[in-house]
């Protein structure tokens, strides 16, 4: 039961973190910039938000990029470093919520009785 209530949690926490950095990462940059930059953003977020666990697992290994090349951002660019380094956060907050979500969500199947994949 308490893994069913930390599988519901992270589910929030990646989709609200995933909307937030579509957001960020649109407002940092300029128009068109921002635009292209979140643009792979959109596609896992139908996924994210309908909870599918085999789109959670492929979007994760995307947000990798986006938090190392903010943190790189952060300190090329020193006049900019805590928005760079606000968006790297929120992009591994959201990496961390996807991973936990599918890690709590096979355990809860396993819980059940059922195959985990």
């Amino acid at each position: 039961m308490k893994t069913q209530l930390l599988s519901h949690w992270m589910r929030l926490l990646a989709s609200s973190m995933h909307v937030l950095l579509i957001v960020l990462v649109t407002l940092r940059g300029d128009f068109g910039k921002g635009s292209l930059l979140a643009l792979p953003l959109f596609l896992p977020l139908a996924g994210i938000l309908r909870g599918r666990r085999y789109t959670y697992s492929w979007a994760s290994m995307m947000l990798a990029f986006y938090a190392a090349g903010y943190l790189s951002a952060g300190y090329a660019e020193p006049q900019n470093k805590w928005a760079a380094f606000g968006i790297a956060t929120v992009a591994a907050l959201d990496f961390v919520g996807l991973v936990m979500y599918v890690r709590f969500l096979a355990r809860e199947r396993i819980a059940q009785g059922l195959r985990p994949s």
